[in-house]
């Protein structure tokens, strides 16, 4: 069996593997030899070691105010259910070296067009009580190794020691310094960012696709005495209906660029996409709808299955065995088909939501992350809920963006950032001061965002439009005026 011990990325051979995910918080186990650790970029959050055949994972998941028995029945709920043709075979406990594990064995059906597809499951759980945490061991394989992956998952658990001494670990990403200025040319259109402003966009209530948004919008920019050269729109995605393709093309005659955000997206939470992403059930949808950008020739954002950590999404893991890797496939399949077919000028945006739910560490918005070579900008969401409803909390413009955002460029900082969407409710405290002390940050602090898209519309309890109350509309109104806010940034008719 291969012991190994991990510090600061040196690797040394001794007679344990030991770390933490949290300061003093240690434990030590053997991995079965012929597995080598992948994934080295996530190991704050898991360990994931391959030998070829079998995939497993190790998480330290710290349970906080959640109970040992809510993270596990809370994890597999939709396993239960069976989302995405997912089928629980088994649910035991067994001792192994004096631990009491609970394992799971699960599966789903064998997706065609990944090789050697995985779709064999088998997690498990200990609780130690000391530390309120769950270790917890989850590995894939196919069907025909199934016995060999319970055989080295037992293992792993029977070499488990729990312990208070040992070595931290760490990863150390690359930077590569502040962003330089933003230039993207289409046939008739410039969007040019200079490298210290942030440039406005927005989403406007059934702007662009519905009778009667127009005049409201252009009614609301006149009395902001603002022009919003960025829009965020939704498209459920794939759909029967014809795309759009006029409407886009008239924000572009405005002077406006857009930004899609694609989801297909049903109200129960049924449509479970991402399988059939990969597959390639939807490929004709995809292909019609990259040909029909490409005719625009014009610099266009796409938003592909955004939120993917959150359960209110149904391509988060949550619904598919916590199998993120199958969120990647499907990210990976789409964006190369609309590269292949729409051209050049497509911006692609990956963009989870700042918090995870569930909150646990299979459900880690970085486990998501689909590979340099397949984002062109990172997206940032965080909403300030205000407190509508129970459990909502106030929160700061920097409370929600200085995290993420530093999170993020120690990760991505070869990428320019967005925020996709944001906004503050009016219920909980002084939504004008948010707005005036946010957009003073913003344009100061933060040059890697390049563009804000504020969402001005309401949702359900939480008041985020932008004149939700008139003290909230003259503080937007004046914010903007910030001179670390771009001006100007779409430029037309450039062959005149």
């Amino acid at each position: 069996m291969k012991k190994i011990f991990f510090m600061m990325l040196i690797f040394l051979t001794i007679s344990s593997l030991s770390f933490a995910n949290v300061e003093g918080d240690y434990y030590n186990l053997v991995i079965p030899d012929g597995y080598e650790e992948i994934e080295k970029e996530n190991q704050l959050i898991t360990r994931t070691f391959s030998n070829g055949n079998n995939k497993i994972r190790v998480f330290n998941q710290h349970l906080g105010k959640h109970s040992y028995r809510a993270y596990i029945d809370y994890g597999n709920q939709q396993l239960y259910l069976g989302k995405a043709g997912f089928q629980v075979l088994k649910k035991e406990v067994v001792n192994l070296a004096g631990f009491r594990v609970e394992l799971y064995t699960y599966k789903r059906p064998v997706l065609k067009n990944i090789e050697n597809d995985q779709n064999f499951y088998i997690e498990g759980h200990i609780y130690d009580r000391s530390k309120n945490r769950s270790i917890t061991i989850w590995g894939k394989t196919q069907e025909t190794n199934q016995n060999q992956l319970r055989v080295d998952i037992e293992k792993v658990f029977k070499s488990l020691k729990l312990t208070n001494n040992g070595l931290r670990f760490s990863y150390s990403y690359p930077f590569y310094g502040e962003m330089k200025e933003i230039k993207l040319t289409g046939a008739n259109t410039e969007l040019v960012i200079d490298k210290k402003e942030t440039l406005w966009g927005r989403f406007f209530p059934g702007y662009p696709f519905y009778q009667g948004s127009k005049e409201k919008m252009l009614e609301s920019e006149e009395k902001l005495e603002h022009f919003f050269e960025f829009i965020m729109t939704y498209k459920t995605f794939p759909s029967a209906e014809p795309f759009p393709i006029q409407d886009i093309e008239k924000m572009y005659d405005e002077g406006r660029v857009v930004m899609l955000t694609l989801q297909p997206f049903t109200k129960d939470l049924q449509w479970i996409a991402v399988p059939e992403f990969i597959e390639g059930k939807h490929d004709e949808k995809i292909i019609e709808l990259a040909e029909k950008l490409k005719s625009l020739d014009e610099p266009i954002f796409i938003r592909p299955i955004n939120e993917m950590n959150g359960d209110w999404d149904p391509w988060c893991a949550w619904f598919f065995g916590k199998d993120t890797d199958l969120y990647i496939k499907a990210w990976q399949h789409i964006i190369s088909l609309m590269r292949e077919h729409g051209g050049d000028k497509l911006q692609f945006v990956w963009n989870p939501h700042d918090r995870s739910y569930p909150d646990f560490n299979w459900n880690n918005p970085h486990m998501y992350y689909p590979g340099d070579d397949y984002v062109d900008w990172v997206g940032l969401t965080g909403y300030n809920n205000g407190t509508s409803h129970p459990g909502d909390i106030w929160r700061e413009f920097d409370s929600i963006y200085t995290p993420v955002y530093n999170d993020y460029l120690r990760r991505y900082s070869s990428k320019p950032f967005m925020i996709t969407e944001f906004s503050t409710n009016e219920v909980g405290g002084d939504k004008s001061k948010w707005i005036t002390d946010g957009f003073k940050s913003l344009a100061e602090k933060y040059h890697n965002i390049k563009i804000a898209v504020w969402f001005d519309g309401r949702d359900g309890l939480w008041e985020y439009q932008i004149d939700s109350s008139e003290k909230a509309f003259t503080a937007y109104k004046e914010g903007i005026k910030n001179p670390g806010f771009a001006t100007g940034a779409v430029r037309k008719d450039l062959t005149k």
